[in-house]
C-alpha cells in the first residue's frame, strides 16, 4: 500500500538517540553485536539502520511495502560495512542487492558506514529489485493471496489473543516481526514490530512503516479493541507472517559466527 502523503495523526514518531548504536564495521563487530539481544532493534530504531526512501512504484504505483519491509529486516541483520574500501561498481551493487533479497549469508558492503548511506547511493537499484521480487511474488508464486486471507476487523478476545502472541515472539523470543496489515477490502500493507512493551490494559508497539521517511512510529493497542486504526488505512487487523524467514535468519547468522 503506497502513501503519497503521510503525517503521524494518532501515532507518536520517537527517536532513541540517547542509546545510539551504530552498524558493525568488521566480522569481530558484526558477532559481537550480535550477541547484544538488543543490539539490531536498537540499530533498527536508528535512522542509519533503515533505508533512505519510502514505499512507492510497483504494480499500478500501489507500493512494495511488503518486500521494503523484508529487505529492510534482512539488511538489518545481516550486513556490515566497510567503509575504508572502494564503493561497489553498479554491478557489485546489484549482487549486493540480490544476496539482501535472498537472506542466505551475512554480507559486507564496502564504501560505506551503514544502510541509509548504501541505500541512498543505490536507490534505483533497490527500487528495481522490490518491484522485481513483486512480481515474482504476485503472478509466478501468487503471495499476494496470502494478503487477502484475513480479515480488517475481529472479536476482542482474538485480537488480544494475537498481541499476546506478538509479544512472546518479538520480546521473549526477541525478532523482529514482519506483519500483513489486512485493511478493509483487497488491500493489504506491512510493517515491522521492533519492539513492545507490556503496559496496563494492553501493549504499545515500536514500528518501522515503510510509508513514514525514516521514522519508527508507536502505535499503542489496548484491551477491547477489535482492530487497531489508522487515520489513512482505516481499520485494520496485522497478522504474523514471514516467522521461517525471521528462523533463517538466525541460522546464516549462527553459522557465521560459530
Amino acid at each position: 500500500m503506497n502513501l503519497k502523503h503521510v503525517v503521524a495523526v494518532g501515532l507518536t514518531i520517537f527517536s532513541f538517540s540517547s542509546m545510539a548504536v551504530s552498524a558493525s564495521l568488521s566480522k569481530a563487530e558484526f558477532c559481537s553485536d550480535r550477541k547484544d539481544k538488543d543490539y539490531v532493534k536498537e540499530l533498527a530504531l536508528e535512522n542509519e539502520g533503515n533505508m533512505s526512501f519510502t514505499n512507492h512504484g510497483g504494480i499500478a504505483n500501489g507500493g512494495v511495502c511488503w518486500w521494503h519491509s523484508r529487505f529492510v529486516r534482512k539488511a538489518l541483520y545481516l550486513t556490515y560495512y566497510k567503509p575504508e574500501l572502494p564503493a561497489p561498481t553498479i554491478d557489485e551493487a546489484v549482487e549486493i542487492i540480490e544476496k539482501i533479497r535472498s537472506g542466505d549469508e551475512v554480507i559486507v558492503i564496502p564504501g560505506v558506514s551503514n544502510f541509509r548511506e548504501f541505500s541512498r547511493q543505490y536507490s534505483a537499484l533497490i527500487q528495481s529489485e522490490l518491484e522485481n521480487w513483486q512480481l515474482v511474488d504476485g503472478f509466478i508464486k501468487q503471495s499476494w493471496i496470502v494478503g487477502l486471507a484475513g480479515s480488517h476487523e475481529v472479536k476482542p478476545k482474538n485480537l488480544k489473543k494475537k498481541m499476546d502472541e506478538l509479544y512472546n515472539y518479538v520480546v521473549k523470543e526477541n525478532n523482529i516481526a514482519y506483519e500483513k496489515l489486512q485493511i478493509k477490502g483487497i488491500t493489504a500493507h506491512a510493517w515491522l514490530v521492533v519492539d513492545m512493551k507490556k503496559v496496563k490494559g494492553g501493549y504499545d508497539l515500536f514500528i518501522i512503516d515503510s510509508n513514514y521517511y525514516s521514522y519508527p512510529i508507536e502505535y499503542n493497542y489496548r484491551d477491547g479493541d477489535t482492530s487497531f486504526t489508522h487515520p489513512f488505512y482505516g481499520n485494520f487487523v496485522p497478522y504474523l507472517e514471514q516467522k521461517g524467514e525471521m528462523k533463517k535468519i538466525k541460522k546464516v547468522i549462527s553459522k557465521y559466527c560459530k
